[in-house]
């Protein structure tokens, strides 16, 4: 794969050509052609949000305090979601769909109603 250049030189190895593909997932993050992080953010979410449904019974337990959850949200679900964040490319639009969704995650916790 070529990263925002031009160049369409052949790569190869021990005379074998290598082939050349827009995309692959490397230790779990997407890297593709344009050196985006939008693929690898919708996947973390993905991800942070299946983890986060495999807890609903933690969450709406009534034995486990507010300070346990979330602890436990932050120290999963966030690892999750947060996973080779020091690779992407951080713009503000990026930030603000990762605080939504914890946002969404806390109130759920939390029981707060979204127009409260």
């Amino acid at each position: 794969m070529n990263v925002k250049t031009d160049s369409s030189q052949a790569v190869t190895l021990a005379n074998d050509s290598i082939d050349e593909v827009q995309e692959f997932t490397y230790m779990g993050s997407v890297v593709d052609v344009t050196g985006g992080t939008e693929q690898n953010v919708d996947a973390r979410l993905g991800k942070a949000r299946s983890t986060f449904k495999s807890m609903d019974e933690l969450w709406k337990s009534k034995i486990i305090g507010k300070t346990t959850k979330i602890k436990m949200f932050n120290s999963n679900v966030k690892a999750v979601l947060l996973y080779a964040l020091e690779s992407w490319t951080v713009t503000q639009k990026t930030i603000d769909r990762l605080q939504v969704f914890v946002n969404k995650c806390l109130r759920r916790i939390l029981l707060i109603h979204w127009p409260d």
